[in-house]
């Protein structure tokens, strides 16, 4: 007998591994569309921390502008804790004894407004967002008013405000005020 000898052919396998087989059209189009977006995410969060402005959208250029309405917001404030304590003094516990405290106050919101709405900032961004402002102070100026309506007529009435974005609108004022350093110009917290 003679012995044959075997060539051994070496394996292009290795013992326990699975051999890969190619990847379909879909599943190279998942994965790239899968990286790109994983890389238009990472740009943008690399761009909001580092390039982006950190400036409130809503902030005024001109600070004189914003400090000459807080002075007004600051003497409108005095006046309506006034006509506050004037109201509950003489009140003869109304909805028409209320009501004409509520007008008083109103009076004196939309008074203060003119004032600081009559000189505008230098810049027309500027005055674009001192515009937004003023239209969303008459809005609330107007929610007054339908209260006062209300109160008159002996109704009892409370200070249904406009919403805007599923808030008050008073919570969107205070996002110009609060920026532009204008707390007291924030609408009043009460009738």
């Amino acid at each position: 007998m003679t012995a044959t000898i075997q060539s051994e052919r070496p394996s292009t396998d290795e013992p326990g591994k699975r051999r890969r087989t190619p990847l379909s059209f879909k599943q190279k189009l998942t994965r790239s569309v899968l990286f790109a977006s994983t890389l238009l995410i990472l740009a943008m969060w690399i761009y909001a921390f580092g390039f982006a402005s950190k400036k409130p959208v809503a902030q005024l250029d001109d600070n004189s502008w914003s400090k000459r309405a807080e002075q007004i917001c600051d003497r409108r404030n005095d006046l309506l804790a006034k006509n506050a304590r004037e109201t509950r003094d003489a009140n003869d516990d109304t909805p028409q004894g209320i009501g004409r405290g509520v007008t008083a106050g109103t009076d004196l919101i939309e008074a203060a407004l003119d004032e600081i709405v009559a000189v505008q900032p230098a810049s027309q961004p500027d005055i674009d967002k001192v515009a937004e402002f003023e239209r969303l102070y008459r809005i609330y100026i107007a929610d007054r008013r339908q209260a006062e309506v209300k109160l008159a007529s002996g109704d009892a009435a409370e200070l249904n405000e406009t919403t805007l974005y599923g808030a008050p609108i008073s919570d969107t004022i205070m996002d110009f005020t609060n920026p532009n350093r204008m707390p007291n110009c924030a609408p009043p917290a009460t009738f």
